[in-house]
């Protein structure tokens, strides 16, 4: 992208003010004394782009008052009625668009940005009709109606999907990458990307570089959460399935063998088995429907044989048919309060378990801050009291307890292994309480029926009926049973069948996994940071960084910032081997930007980059000229990049000079104050 112009107008009670300058597409060197307008210019750019959040705001109230509330002009102060300001940029397809945004208008909402297929600022040429287009609401990144969509299109760009702190993913919004492209001078020189709007994005710093470098990783996690989420989907159809299989069956008093509770990708529908349970023991369902249709036959061949049942034989009956109700009831209760135990350890078990974890998590905590401690020198940390150098015990109770104790690592190690304990223990109870669940079942089914029989023969007692309805009854109950189990079968199959179709998915879902990259980077990637480091290291160089020796600096395959020791490199004021100057940490923050627009136009890894730089006084901390003239230096030599640099050079003509000697740029200045009539 190229800056080719911006514009600003202030309509007055005097007439026009404001200013209108053009910019080279490779240097340009915008000049002026402190208080001039240098930043209310660099600012303006960033507000005709949308991007004003980089400066710590948003619409209007980001801009000074001298755009928007009154001109100091010749010892007067002029009110504004209304300003708006024009941005003409190009496209790496020679696209050229001119932007109009209102900063101050009564008729038009700073949210609106128009958007005209004119060079209007560098030839002159007519508006004509434009496009209006809005940011700051909600669909402005997405919609086609929205500008940052707009620039993103416009710009060639395709921003990914990241994940946000909330564990759900949003897009890698423009504002965001463009906090890598523009540093405003009051906050900006505080990291190497600082002012990242706040998006609820995780690691959005990393996220940003890794884009810029046009790493892998957005396609490898894109692929890694598509099929986190297929897993996800799939475990809980799987369960949705396997609970509506057991219902299916538990109704008909049946159990089900080779089906696991969670999805597997061996699951094979051949080894599952139906089975009915028949007192302490299970059957299969072809044996069982054989043992109630033996049972049919003998009962209707004892209705045959006896048209009425003697008083003794019907009291043998009643007598035996007592004697299993009384068993089966005993056994019923002894079920239930054997799934109540079982069910009062598990909750059991879990609080406990929810008990160590806390504990765990807090000794994890304390050896954390323990080894930071250690790392920065923290005498306490070391066992050692930092006034008096001695010991210092980790229990407060030393005097009443004798034997040994237990370090952090080790209660670290002991919770760990509780808590693998307990899982196993609350596994075991959850296995044992589902079989205990379908024998409660069946037992209430049994002891039902044997109450009915009880109740029918007592009826056949008292009435004297010459047919059994005892008989009858269960007749009809086995009737019904069979007809019930017989179509178990291919109920079954079709849930078996979904089953199958499952673990299919599941087995390729696996394969996919195992073709994606073990780290978060693939070769390529690695090569890419590994590329980024070399540029970042030759720039620290080229520019004088003397804090660390430049060899020993790496780019952190974590967090994608310079470390030492494993230590991000920062203006860290203490004897740490890391410790930087101002200056220094400040010429860190040129050679990282630098080497991300290097890098990414590199022919052997081409990233993402815009290839623009917008820089408000780099020369921080009372920079050494010669410093500054090498970063000029590097910016002016990169053909593929278009930079805007506002600096006063310490207000001296020598500075300047000396800054600029040798360097082909494009200078904009001005005498006094930025805002004039136009």
């Amino acid at each position: 992208m190229i800056v080719r112009g911006v514009k600003l107008r202030a309509v007055t009670e005097r007439g026009d003010f404001g200013f209108a300058y053009t910019f080279a597409p490779t240097l340009t060197i915008i000049r002026g004394s402190n208080s001039s307008g240098k930043s209310t210019l660099f600012n303006s750019l960033l507000y005709g782009m949308g991007m004003e959040e980089i400066i710590g705001g948003k619409g209007e109230r980001s801009l000074p008052y001298a755009v928007k509330d009154y001109i100091e002009f010749e010892n007067t102060k002029i009110h504004i009625a209304a300003s708006e300001v024009f941005l003409e940029l190009e496209n790496a397809a020679g696209r050229i668009v001119t932007l109009r945004r209102s900063i101050r208008d009564s008729t038009k909402d700073s949210k609106l940005i128009e958007i005209y297929e004119s060079a209007n600022l560098s030839q002159g040429q007519e508006l004509g009709a434009g496009m209006a287009t809005y940011l700051h609401d909600a669909g402005g990144a997405q919609r086609r109606e929205g500008f940052h969509r707009f620039l993103e299109t416009f710009l060639g760009l395709s921003l990914p999907q990241v994940p946000t702190t909330s564990s759900s993913e949003c897009k890698l919004y423009l504002q965001t990458v463009f906090a890598a492209l523009a540093v405003e001078q009051k906050r900006g020189w505080t990291d190497y990307i600082a002012n990242i709007p706040f998006f609820g994005i995780r690691d959005a710093r990393t996220r940003v570089v890794e884009y810029l470098l046009g790493l892998n990783v957005f396609e490898t996690n894109a692929a890694r959460n598509r099929l986190n989420a297929e897993s996800m989907e799939i475990d809980a159809e799987w369960r949705k399935t396997v609970g509506d299989l057991q219902r299916e069956i538990a109704a008909r008093g049946a159990i089900i063998e080779g089906v696991p509770a969670g999805p597997s990708a061996l699951f094979d529908r051949s080894t599952a088995q139906l089975k009915r349970m028949s007192g302490k023991f299970s059957i299969t369902l072809a044996d069982y429907i054989a043992a109630l249709r033996d049972e049919y036959d003998q009962l209707r061949a004892r209705a045959e044989q006896v048209n009425r049942a003697s008083g003794e034989d019907a009291l043998k009956e009643i007598d035996k048919t007592s004697t299993e109700l009384q068993e089966l009831s005993l056994l019923y209760e002894r079920s239930t309060a054997a799934l109540g135990v079982q069910k009062a350890s598990a909750n059991e078990y879990e609080k406990l378990l929810s008990e160590a974890q806390e504990d765990l998590e807090r000794n994890k905590t304390a050896a954390k801050l323990r080894e930071l401690g250690a790392r920065h020198e923290v005498e306490l940390a070391t066992g050692r009291c930092p006034t008096c150098h001695q010991p210092v015990e980790d229990t407060l109770l030393r005097e009443s307890i004798t034997g040994p104790q237990m370090d952090l690592a080790m209660n670290i190690g002991y919770l760990e292994s509780q808590t693998r304990m307990l899982r196993r223990q609350i596994n075991g109870l959850r296995e044992g309480i589902g079989d205990l669940e379908l024998r409660v079942v069946d037992l209430s089914t049994r002891l039902a029926a044997k109450h009915d029989h009880l109740n029918a023969l007592r009826g056949d007692m008292s009435s004297g009926a010459s047919e059994s309805k005892a008989v009858v009854r269960r007749q009809v109950q086995i009737e019904i049973e069979v007809e019930g189990l017989e179509k178990l079968p291919e109920r079954v199959g079709e849930i078996l069948s979904k089953l199958d179709a499952l673990a299919k998915r599941l087995a390729a879902n696996q394969a996919a996994r195992k073709g994606l990259p073990k780290s978060a980077y693939t070769s390529e990637d690695d090569g890419r940071v590994a590329l980024f480091e070399k540029m970042f290291r030759a720039n620290a160089g080229s520019f004088g960084y003397e804090s660390a020796p430049i060899q020993d600096i790496e780019i952190s395959r974590d967090a994608l910032v310079p470390c030492l020791s494993q230590l991000e490199l920062r203006e860290i004021r203490t004897d740490i081997k890391s410790d930087s100057s101002a200056s220094d940490f400040v010429r860190l923050i040129w050679s990282y930007l630098l080497a991300l627009h290097q890098t990414s136009s590199h022919q052997s890894a081409p990233g993402n980059h815009p290839g623009i730089l917008l820089l408000d006084e780099p020369g921080q901390h009372s920079m050494a000229v010669d410093s500054q003239h090498a970063l000029l230096q590097h910016l002016a030599g990169e053909a593929k990049l278009q930079s805007i640099v506002a600096a006063s050079f310490d207000e001296s003509e020598e500075v300047f000079q000396q800054a600029t000697i040798g360097v082909k740029h494009k200078l904009i200045q001005w005498d006094g104050k930025l805002m004039r009539p136009l």
